[in-house]
């Protein structure tokens, strides 16, 4: 399901949706021991890793998809390591500190991703992972009032056996950590604002992730009606502009941080 929806888009998720995500890495990375090693596993743009080595961190990231591995590479002035969840390329305890930022929401298997970010992690170590919540975001509810405007077909969104799928809540995730094994620390709601120009917005809404997979399913005339009826959006989204024009979002995610029980 994940490599699906996030093959191909590298370019365009860095231009729209890395901003968004960006937005929790300061609260991600605080905290963290400024002498230890930190794994972000899915590290996207490399985002998360810069910041932690500004702050003294010996920070490296793992990546799945090569040429979101490329970006972060550019950024980052080294390789990133090629791999992902639920098989990191690395030993046993071997990280102080491992994040996933907007992974586990993603995998095919969260438990078994949660799992492997436990295994990694070294005892007394700790784990943050963020994902998004069950709440629609306010661009996702933008975008659905665009889709109704212009008469467009939804596909079916693709979506994980219930079996292997979980609440997107704290509740939720922090659940998914005991089950690896984790002693959960906290869980909560983490909000902030998104800022983002319309055209920036507009190269994510047309390429990643299920937004992406909608785009693709409609036909030229529809895709005609969408854009016409995005530039011509009125209230409440126009009064959601800054003074710059850009969107300004106010979005939040699941953040929970968790132990690895010391030997």
């Amino acid at each position: 399901m994940a490599e699906a929806l996030w093959t191909g888009v590298a370019r365009a998720y860095a231009q729209s949706f890395a901003g968004l995500c960006e937005g929790v890495v300061p609260e991600v990375v605080g905290g963290f021991p400024v002498s230890g090693r930190l794994l972000d596993v899915g590290c996207g743009t490399g985002a998360l890793v810069a910041e932690a080595r500004e702050r003294g961190l010996e920070a490296i990231g793992v990546e799945p998809d090569p040429e979101m591995a490329a970006l972060a590479t550019e950024r980052l002035g080294d390789d990133v390591v090629a791999g992902g969840l639920p098989d990191l390329p690395f030993a046993d305890d071997g990280f102080d500190a491992v994040t996933a930022g907007f992974v586990l929401n993603h995998v095919d298997d969260p438990r078994a991703g949660a799992r492997e970010l436990a295994r990694v992690a070294a005892p007394g170590g700790m784990v943050r992972a963020t994902i998004w919540g069950r709440t629609p975001p306010p661009q996702g509810v933008m975008w659905n009032g665009l889709l109704d405007e212009a008469g467009a077909e939804r596909p079916p969104a693709p979506r994980l056996p219930e079996e292997r799928d979980f609440d997107r809540s704290p509740r939720g995730l922090a659940g998914l950590m005991e089950e690896a094994g984790l002693a959960v620390t906290e869980a909560r709601t983490l909000a902030w604002t998104w800022r983002v120009a319309p055209d920036d917005l507009w190269a994510g809404l047309t390429t990643v992730g299920n937004f992406g997979v909608v785009w693709r399913a409609q036909p030229e005339d529809v895709r005609t009606r969408l854009r016409t009826a995005y530039d011509a959006l009125g209230a409440p989204w126009r009064e959601d502009r800054d003074q710059d024009g850009d969107f300004a979002f106010d979005v939040e995610c699941v953040l929970v941080e968790a132990r690895v029980p010391r030997s």
